[in-house]
């Protein structure tokens, strides 16, 4: 199916990307359903001025589904090929390796109670990536700093995710904004509602896109 954004998704080849193939072709559709509805309303409007209170409303929910894709789509990753790429991948096993050690100390000390848990299971490698596992998804992944640290498990570089790191967290500002804040703006003293511009939302949706692509796209090649 056709999207109305950039960056639509090939199929991957592995099976574990697969799931996670599904969350974003139908982040796509949702994003696309509104980006459509704001469309054609205009158009039946034959309105080409200041957007209504409805239409900013589309393109809000149009950005908000498309971060939401992007959480999901990361998750799914780090659930069904996070423990494949750690075995298979030298770069990204040493960063797990990093992270054991960090975890293996409290400041100065040993974290004698994190080392029996380990040691205590029949299978500890096992253990220390479902650990890993659960400390990524337990977060909300919607903050570009968020998403680099997935990034550095999985050994794909920081600057396919992102080689403009200012403005994707100018992005999931305005995705907080709208979220958290209701997108209100406390400076007036009516307190109105953030004005989106249709352009430049669309543009931050296709950047959500482009970034879940690259986290595709980046974890079925390593599984090759």
């Amino acid at each position: 199916m056709a999207s109305l954004f950039k960056h639509y998704p090939s199929e991957p080849n592995c099976p574990q990307c697969r799931n996670a193939f599904t969350l974003l072709r139908n982040a796509h559709d949702t994003s696309g359903s509104f980006l459509e509805v704001f469309n054609t309303t205009r158009k039946e409007r034959n309105d080409r001025g200041t957007s209504t209170d409805k239409d900013q409303e589309l393109l809000r929910a149009m950005l908000t589904f498309a971060c939401a894709g992007l959480d999901s789509l990361v998750k799914q990753l780090i659930k069904d090929a996070l423990p494949d790429v750690i075995n298979c991948n030298e770069a990204a096993e040493r960063t797990f390796r990093i992270d054991i050690e960090r975890r293996i100390r409290k400041g100065e000390e040993i974290d004698h109670r994190f080392l029996a848990d380990i040691l205590t299971q029949k299978k500890p490698r096992k253990r220390l990536i479902e650990i890993l596992v659960l400390d990524l998804t337990l977060q909300s992944l919607q903050s570009k700093d968020q998403l680099l640290r997935v990034g550095s498990f999985f050994d794909i570089p920081s600057n396919s995710i992102t080689n403009n790191p200012n403005g994707l967290a100018q992005i999931f500002t305005a995705r907080n904004q709208i979220v958290h804040e209701m997108d209100i703006d406390f400076s007036p003293a009516n307190r109105n509602r953030r004005p989106r511009a249709k352009q430049n939302m669309v543009a931050y949706t296709d950047e959500i896109f482009r970034v879940s692509k690259v986290f595709l796209e980046e974890v079925d090649h390593k599984l090759m």
